[in-house]
């Protein structure tokens, strides 16, 4: 009996409560993001996907927010999209039933054909290992925002981007976080093992398929 009862609160201590927990996420009623954007005077049918990031703060709204143009044109729906996010809020995360700031990476999908006109969020960062796994419209893995103390250390003003690539346990537990490439000015040691301890130490909300926590490959840029 003493034996069960160990290893009961072992499991109960050694795990997340994820009943407790779930992703930011862009389900709100009003203002939200696709209802915020300007589809813009485009002719013809088109099918546009724009990459994006930001914070999701506890406040409802989103911080450190870029996109990113992927080919020539991409420009005009950036522009769109800078707009109207401001004016946009967002559902927090939340981590053991407490609101959390969460990075998310995500894409805003513009579709128009025979003059119907659609924009929709695809909430995961397009990685193929992943979408392979779990298809086009998983949720990927969101890494909550902590001390980020790799910022005290890595260059403020010199360009840099480093790529990192995280394992991600369906229990939010990160291992073999490593730099896969880099791109700009070489930052020093200090620098690099700062952001995978950063990493390692962060807390994460798992992927998400069919409502059920699954592993997955997390991917972050840190740079300025």
């Amino acid at each position: 009996m003493k034996k069960n009862f160990l290893s009961l609160l072992f499991l109960i201590y050694s795990f997340p409560i994820f009943g407790e927990t779930t992703p930011a996420n862009f389900n709100v009623n009003e203002k939200s993001l696709t209802s915020s954007i300007k589809f813009p005077q485009i002719k013809g049918d088109i099918s546009i996907t724009i990459n994006c990031s930001g914070v999701i703060q506890k406040n409802n709204k989103i911080k450190f927010f870029n996109c990113y143009k992927n080919q020539p044109g991409d420009e005009v729906y950036i522009q769109e999209i800078y707009k109207a996010y401001k004016k946009a809020r967002f559902q927090p995360a939340t981590f053991n039933n407490k609101r959390e700031d969460a990075f998310v990476q995500f894409r805003i999908k513009f579709e128009k054909k025979n003059d119907n006109k659609l924009i929709s969020i695809i909430n995961n960062v397009g990685y193929e290992e992943n979408l392979i796994a779990y298809g086009m419209d998983h949720i990927g893995a969101q890494r909550l925002i902590g001390k980020e103390n790799w910022q005290k250390v890595c260059p403020k003003y010199n360009k840099y981007a480093l790529i990192t690539k995280t394992h991600i346990n369906s229990l939010g537990q990160a291992s073999n976080s490593s730099i896969s490439d880099s791109k700009g000015i070489t930052v020093n040691k200090k620098c690099v093992n700062s952001i995978i301890d950063t990493l390692n130490a962060s807390n994460y909300i798992p992927a998400i398929v069919n409502d059920n926590f699954v592993p997955s490959t997390y991917v972050e840029v840190f740079g300025n």
